[in-house]
């Protein structure tokens, strides 16, 4: 008679012990989207990399994705005030939100990676572009980086002083310091013959 109650009370705790993994394991299947985390992450950090379970520790943080909302917020409001302007021309606003901008940029692309690392990129059921809004998200991030770099391109190319070809052998004589031997020739002097006067009356009479 008393080991039916201590089977029962084994068959209670197993019970209770099963729905709170249940519940962990919902809990975390939503703060992946629903999906698994992949054993390893593009194709290099498994579940027990420090590295990885420091991005999956601050990816599912909800101060952070708080952090993130404020931000696509604020980027919101950014692209409103903006102001375009013909012929590249700016003012003290617009200045301030494209320094703003570099900042945005640096966020998305720090959660952009965070979020690969924790989850994987690809290849893998629950990885980041497994997720629509994810694709949308590196979409974003990809043509931002691409802009600053074609634009810190362009600066660079801007900077840098156009070398002038050579036009001929004056411009050579002078990159030199030394007179062309043309030039030379021209200026030597040409030897002159005195001039054989012509008699003059005075003289042919004489």
């Amino acid at each position: 008679m008393s080991e039916c109650p201590k089977a029962t009370k084994s068959v209670i705790m197993n019970e209770e012990e099963l729905k709170r993994k249940q519940r962990e394991k919902l809990k975390k299947l939503q703060a992946t989207g629903g999906n698994p985390r992949p054993a390893r992450s593009l194709f290099l950090f498994t579940l027990r990399n420090p590295f990885r379970k420091a991005c999956i520790n601050i990816v599912e943080w909800k101060t952070f994705e708080i952090i993130i909302l404020l931000t696509i917020f604020a980027n919101c409001i950014a692209l409103a005030v903006f102001l375009p302007m013909p012929e590249e021309d700016s003012n003290n606003t617009n200045a301030s939100l494209e320094s703003l901008e570099y900042i945005f940029l640096i966020i998305f692309t720090l959660e952009c990676f965070l979020k690969i690392v924790a989850y994987g990129f690809v290849f893998h059921e629950g990885a980041y572009l497994r997720n629509c809004w994810n694709i949308l998200d590196f979409v974003i991030v990809f043509m931002g980086l691409f802009t600053f770099v074609l634009d810190t391109v362009n600066k660079i190319a801007g900077n840098r002083p156009i070398p002038v070809p050579p036009s001929g052998p004056a411009t050579a004589a002078q990159q030199t310091r030394k007179p062309d031997p043309a030039v030379r020739r021209k200026r030597r002097p040409i030897p002159t013959i005195p001039s054989v006067q012509e008699p003059t009356e005075s003289n042919s009479e004489v």
